[in-house]
């Protein structure tokens, strides 16, 4: 109980800057972006790193500035303030997840990790796709 009051004091401040909405649930989700890669901004909108969707669930991430991706998979997990979106890489078996929101035909992310709260915003549609070692996504 003293655990989750903690949990919940800590991360208030954090979440109460960002106002959250209502997070979208897997499904949405997977119809939003399955097919797409995206690049994502922080903070100031700053290019963070750029993601592609694949069928299945499946995904390739890579940094902003790299051309080695990360590849994994991702998943709904119910949280307290609502779906979640989670993304487990091969590599790392730490689930990395996020509530996401649709701002009119943009995502927002908030990350629900350690390490204080990253907001992350849909910046760009990359038609081209992904390129992961000189070879695209």
């Amino acid at each position: 109980m003293r655990l989750a009051l903690l949990l919940a004091v800590l991360a208030g401040p954090a979440l109460a800057q960002t106002p959250l909405g209502v997070p979208i649930g897997g499904d949405e989700f997977e119809a939003l972006v399955e097919g797409r890669t995206l690049t994502y901004g922080e903070g100031g909108r700053e290019p963070y790193g750029i993601e592609h969707y694949f069928e299945g669930r499946a995904v390739a991430w890579a940094w902003m500035g790299s051309d080695e991706c990360q590849r994994g998979t991702w998943y709904e997990e119910p949280t307290a303030q609502g779906p979640s979106i989670c993304f487990v890489y091969d590599g790392d078996p730490d689930p990395k997840c996020w509530l996401f929101f649709l701002e009119g035909e943009a995502l927002r992310a908030v990350y629900l990790g350690d390490g204080g709260a990253t907001v992350l915003y849909e910046l760009v549609d990359e038609p081209g796709g992904l390129v992961c070692g000189g070879v695209g996504a």
